[in-house]
C-alpha cells in the first residue's frame, strides 16, 4: 500500500465535544458533535435533517475546547464564523461537515512532520 504525503500544515485536535451552529447570530442554534479542529477549521457531525447546512453555507459556530490538551476542567469558549466546504454522508440520518473558519482562533498548533 502506497503511503500518501501529508498535506496538512498542522496537527488536528480530536475531540467529541458539542458545537452549536446557526446561519446567523440571531438564528436558532442546532447541535452537532465536533470530530476534529485545527486553527483553520473544524469537522463536526450533525443530523441530516432540514437544519443540516449545505455546501457553501455561512455559519456561526459556538464551541469550547480545553485550554490545556485534555484537561476538561478549564474550557475556552469560542465563537467563530465559517463556511461549509465539504459534506459527507455518514448514513441516512447523519452527515459530517468540514468548516473553514473566516477568522482562525487565536491558537497555533504544531506543524505536522
Amino acid at each position: 500500500m502506497k503511503k500518501t504525503k501529508e498535506r496538512r500544515r498542522e496537527e488536528r485536535l480530536h475531540y467529541e465535544l458539542p458545537v452549536w451552529f446557526a446561519q446567523g447570530s440571531d438564528e436558532p442554534s442546532c447541535k452537532g458533535i465536533m470530530v476534529d479542529i485545527s486553527s483553520g477549521g473544524m469537522a463536526f457531525i450533525c443530523d441530516a435533517d432540514e437544519n443540516c447546512p449545505s455546501m457553501g453555507q455561512q455559519l456561526t459556530l459556538r464551541f469550547s475546547i480545553p485550554r490545556n490538551g485534555r484537561d476538561f476542567s478549564d474550557m475556552h469558549e469560542i465563537t467563530r464564523t465559517g463556511c461549509v466546504f465539504r459534506t459527507n454522508d455518514i448514513n441516512e440520518s447523519r452527515q459530517r461537515l468540514a468548516i473553514k473558519f473566516d477568522n482562525p482562533p487565536f491558537w497555533s498548533l504544531p506543524p505536522v512532520e
